[in-house]
């Protein structure tokens, strides 16, 4: 009856560092839909507001959001790509568009306990890049762009010689409709010296044109995932809540470009299964000739190719 008050998002000032067996999050936690435009198609998911944490002398939290509103993101991630990290520079636009962030609290004022982050970018193949003259609706080419993107942003950072992460982990499918799949996978931080007990990422992952996907990134922070249920068992309930949500509304002209793929390719199912990749990688002498490899993947740790040689 009092749990509206129990768990009022506000933080006071605390003396002693109180035991936490339960947190809520966010205060308004009733689904609310959310619509992305890309081109023709709508991307939609369920999640609640996110709200701040109330507080004085720096133990409230303000929420520092971004949404993209009712602009065509794909048209927008076209026309603003001027961010580009280095890692994909050479393969990929990146254009973020997304933000937002639920807390968790403890009872009676005891404030954030633990928050979930989620950013979206879109990826949209740079002139010149092996991906430009592909097609991101061929299966095996979207597994490729994937394993890309990873290899870029996570592959080559190490410890020594030891991977900083590893992954993709968890590899499933998420059918978005009758014809685009997605993909949802775990990235786990690993250089605090644990395999067992990582800093956990999920991503999703879905194709909206020939040229460009979107990536979702959902951020548990330094929570134990694995070993502190009392604040794991809640976030990854609403993470998986959301991601079960998403659908996409796929427009005719996009549905077109799959149809094309879809007259020449026997199997459009993306691989229910991917191996773990063979992290870390390092950077490759300039002079040396990248060779021509087909990706064929499998549950084992995997090479990615430099270069793929699927067509539309």
């Amino acid at each position: 009856m009092w749990d509206w008050l129990k768990f009022f998002p506000f933080a006071k000032a605390q003396y002693t560092r109180p035991v936490v067996n339960e947190i809520r999050g966010p205060y308004f936690s009733k689904p609310r839909q959310n619509k992305w435009f890309f081109g023709g198609s709508v991307f939609y998911f369920d999640a609640p507001w996110a709200n701040p944490v109330l507080g004085f002398d720096g133990d409230g939290r303000s929420v520092n959001a971004m949404h993209p509103g009712g602009k065509d993101i794909s048209a927008r991630s076209r026309f603003e790509s001027n961010y580009r990290p280095d890692t994909c520079r050479n393969q990929w636009y990146v254009v973020p568009f997304y933000r937002n962030t639920w807390y968790f609290v403890g009872a009676w004022f005891v404030g954030e306990k633990a928050r979930l982050g989620a950013t979206a970018i879109t990826l949209t193949a740079r002139k010149g890049s092996i991906f430009k003259e592909t097609n991101l609706f061929h299966p095996r080419v979207f597994e490729s762009a994937i394993a890309n993107y990873l290899d870029d942003i996570y592959g080559y950072r190490r410890s020594g010689k030891k991977p900083v992460y590893r992954g993709p982990l968890h590899w499933r499918v998420l059918p978005l409709g009758n014809s685009i799949q997605g993909v949802v996978c775990d990235i786990h931080q690993i250089h605090n010296g644990s395999r067992d007990n990582p800093e956990v990422d999920r991503l999703v992952i879905f194709p909206v044109s020939t040229d460009q996907f979107v990536c979702i990134t959902f951020s548990f922070g330094s929570v134990e995932i694995y070993r502190d249920e009392v604040r794991a068992k809640p976030m990854l309930a609403l993470t998986d809540s959301i991601i079960n949500s998403m659908r996409l509304q796929v427009g005719p002209k996009t549905q077109a470009e799959w149809d094309k793929v879809k007259a020449t390719c026997d199997d459009m199912s993306v691989t229910e299964t991917f191996g773990e990749l063979a992290w870390p990688l390092f950077k490759e002498k300039a002079n040396k000739k990248t060779k021509e490899v087909d990706i064929t993947p499998n549950d084992t740790v995997i090479d990615v190719p430099k270069v793929i040689t699927q067509n539309k």
